[in-house]
């Protein structure tokens, strides 16, 4: 039988912390591993950088069978027939998407319906077209600046972003959201993103590098005077600010 890796997470119930959704009822299962570090975004409260590192770096191999039974143990698949968001996020989810599409396809004909997808990837990845013909999924990408610290050849890939641009104006959109701290990182949006590629501000969300409560509050009234600057919408990273570092516990 086909299987997935896992994350420690596995599969939970929650609010979308981020971006366009945000507040939104979603049930997230966190695929393990991500062909990116984020060292960069390493600080006091986020020793590894990436702030869900310490679950996604855990591989946990489960049959369709065993995750529909997490899923059907909590009711989760009651939420998502009543319109929670299943959010398949990461770590990069795109990793195993080849086996996602068929875990897709297992649950839907299990449960009698399609649930509302969304991923949440790094934009490094094309997403196959299957996704949004048949699911109409949607993509919340976060694509990394520099100061992620991984080399521009891994983490910067003009083929996947383009793709994005494009399906930002479909029933199936796109949308974009950058970690900032300072003005600099603005210039690499418009230099790296906006111009090149020619994305709208409405289609693009600003968030706070930090990653804990305590660095939220210190940095976030900072990038709120950013997003009103340059007329960018602005995302707190609301499960940090509910939860402080649940994740790491």
């Amino acid at each position: 039988m086909s299987t997935l890796f896992l994350s420690n997470d596995k599969v939970f119930y929650t609010l979308e912390g981020e971006g366009k959704y945000i507040g939104q009822p979603s049930v997230f299962m966190r695929m393990s591993m991500c062909n990116l570090t984020c060292q960069g975004f390493k600080s006091e409260s986020s020793p590894y950088g990436c702030d869900s590192y310490v679950s996604w770096s855990v591989k946990n191999k489960l049959v369709f069978e065993e995750i529909a039974k997490l899923f059907e143990a909590e009711r989760y698949d009651l939420k998502l027939r009543a319109g929670a968001i299943l959010k398949y996020t990461g770590g990069e989810p795109l990793i195993q998407q080849k086996a996602l599409l068929d875990f897709t396809r297992f649950i839907t004909e299990r449960w009698g319906f399609s649930p509302r997808i969304d991923f949440e990837t790094n934009a490094t990845l094309l997403p196959l077209p299957e996704w949004s013909e048949d699911y109409c999924a949607t993509f919340t990408t976060s694509p990394k600046l520099s100061t992620n610290g991984d080399p521009e050849d891994k983490r910067y890939k003009p083929e996947v972003i383009e793709w994005h641009a494009r399906n930002a104006y479909s029933d199936c959109g796109s949308t974009f959201k950058f970690v900032v701290k300072d003005e600099q990182d603005i210039l690499e949006i418009y230099e790296k993103y906006l111009t090149p590629f020619k994305i709208e501000k409405r289609h693009v969300w600003i968030m706070p590098m930090c990653g804990s409560r305590e660095e939220h509050i210190e940095i976030a009234p900072k990038v709120a005077e950013l997003a009103k600057e340059h007329n960018f919408n602005f995302s707190p990273r609301l499960h940090l600010l509910l939860w402080d570092m649940a994740l790491k516990v």
